[in-house]
């Protein structure tokens, strides 16, 4: 895969990068580092230590670069890391992370700006070194190729977003993950790849690739990359006019995104600045798009032939749902019972299913069972035609007198609101009724008011989904790397605001 990136070039080593970068690994370290810690740099460095370290037997786990200090600390020790990857950014957290922990041999700074310096700036254990330092290592070439067993070994080890309780390690095997590439890719060629060039050739593609390596989403993206031969551009980050300037120069005819940047897209007037008529195509994962933003882009971006959603979660890896694929299986239950068109968790079992969460025996049992059937925790539901619905999180539903209230479809509703810029719907206890469903709004209208707000609800959707309990608005909706919004902030910030008026 050939990469280029909008920022500036850094040396590259002219000796075989496999050999200089495990004898270097193995130099050091009287053991095979089998879990590396990618502290998230999105530079081109970073893809070539992916697939030196898979392809030397090893596993990695990656964390936000964003992360503090205690939260790389936690990490760092439930993973058993024994060497870290970061970046000159965050290396002093890093090194404050890591002390105390006799397991780290190693830390690795990647980036622009190093120097041979480091080494010297802590004398004792872990080594600090540069990535200069790594590539001007004596290539090993004849060491002795590493068989990883593809049903058991850990190819990459996500942690979960934490929505739902505590990170925790996901282990997906170079099967799982092997797997999940087959069937998406097989899907995404059949069918989705007709609606804008049934001869298309990536490898006369270039490929944004936005978003961050250590989530399963933007790793899947990368390595997809490497697979199907097309030009990799590398964003470090998500910059609006970085975002527009690199479509407008790389002509790219497909975009995989998050809803966030669709609603951007959607809401944004300085996007029209630029010539992204190349785009055909939008692939979108990690959270639900809804009807009425991807009737806005297409209305926007004439372009447009297709808008395609992806369903997943980490520890089912990506995966797209609309019939059965062949040994994968899933169903719908509500308290144990399958019944046809009615709301129920979707349960899932198959190939992609990770091995289970690190050194949690009990976490996994409680998500996986005795049969292989792993809960998801999304309710969905199947219409006539056999196609499958994901309505929401099931702790995320809203109970109104007994009705199921999704978040996903108001803030759906209220996306399509000239007025809204972004939006975030929760459920607040009320003594009455259970719950009710407050909103969290972002305006893109100073004038916008509640009142303005609670009348477009009532006007579109039933009177259980009425906005009773109430609309606040806020500067910007809290939301994970990977565009989920993080419900339990709300919450909180409900909480705290009801407390202080007791």
């Amino acid at each position: 895969m050939p990469i280029k990136s909008e920022y500036p070039d850094v040396p590259v080593a002219t000796e075989p990068f496999s050999g200089t970068f495990s004898h270097a690994l193995w130099q050091h370290f009287s053991e095979n580092p089998h879990k590396p810690a990618l502290i998230n740099a999105q530079n081109e460095q970073e893809t070539v230590t992916f697939g030196e370290v898979i392809l030397q037997g090893g596993a990695i786990t990656g964390a936000n670069q964003q992360s503090t200090q205690y939260e790389i600390k936690q990490q760092l020790e439930d993973s058993r890391s024994q060497v870290v990857f970061c970046s000159n950014t965050n290396l002093t957290c890093v090194l404050e992370a890591v002390k105390q922990n006799s397991r780290i041999k190693a830390v690795i700074v990647v980036g622009a700006s190093l120097n041979d310096e480091y080494e010297n700036q802590q004398p004792h254990n872990p080594l600090v070194i540069s990535f200069n330092k790594v590539l001007h290592t004596e290539p090993a070439i004849n060491k002795e190729k590493v068989k990883p067993n593809v049903d058991k070994d850990i190819l990459i080890l996500p942690y979960s977003s934490g929505t739902t309780g505590i990170p925790k390690g996901v282990m997906i095997s170079h099967k799982n993950f092997g797997t999940m590439m087959n069937l998406l890719t097989n899907q995404f060629n059949t069918n989705v790849l007709p609606y804008i060039d049934k001869d298309f050739d990536y490898r006369k593609e270039n490929q944004m690739l936005m978003l961050p390596f250590y989530h399963i989403y933007g790793f899947g993206m990368l390595i997809n990359c490497l697979l199907n031969g097309s030009t990799g551009i590398i964003l470090e980050k998500f910059e609006h006019q970085i975002f527009c300037k690199s479509i407008e120069k790389y002509k790219f005819r497909i975009l995989m995104v998050v809803p966030p940047v669709l609603v951007w897209m959607a809401k944004s007037e300085s996007i029209l600045k630029y010539d992204i008529s190349s785009v055909q195509l939008l692939f979108s994962g990690a959270a639900p798009a809804g009807k009425d933003l991807c009737q806005k882009l297409c209305s926007k971006f004439p372009s447009l032939k297709f808008i395609a959603q992806a369903y997943g979660m980490t520890e089912l890896i990506v995966r797209k749902i609309n019939s059965q694929l062949g040994d994968e299986n899933f169903r719908l239950s509500d308290r144990g019972r399958s019944r046809k068109g009615m709301p129920g968790e979707l349960h899932y079992r198959g190939p992609t299913i990770m091995m289970g969460y690190f050194n949690r025996p009990e976490a996994t049992a409680e998500t996986i069972d005795s049969e292989g059937w792993m809960k998801t925790g999304d309710v969905g539901y199947l219409d006539k035609d056999n196609f499958l619905y994901i309505i929401d999180r099931r702790k995320e539903l809203i109970k109104v007198k007994g009705f199921q209230v999704a978040p996903a479809e108001l803030e759906d509703v209220l996306l399509s609101h000239p007025n809204i810029k972004d939006c975030a719907v929760i459920g607040v206890p009320d003594r009455f009724s259970g719950e009710l469903p407050k909103a969290y709004v972002v305006k893109a209208n100073e004038n916008l008011n509640e009142q303005e707000v609670l009348d477009f609800i009532k006007d579109k959707l039933a009177y259980y989904k009425h906005l009773k309990g109430g609309v606040e608005f806020i500067e910007e909706i809290p939301k994970s790397p990977a565009g989920k919004i993080l419900r339990r902030f709300l919450r909180d910030m409900h909480c705290q605001k009801n407390k202080s008026k007791l």
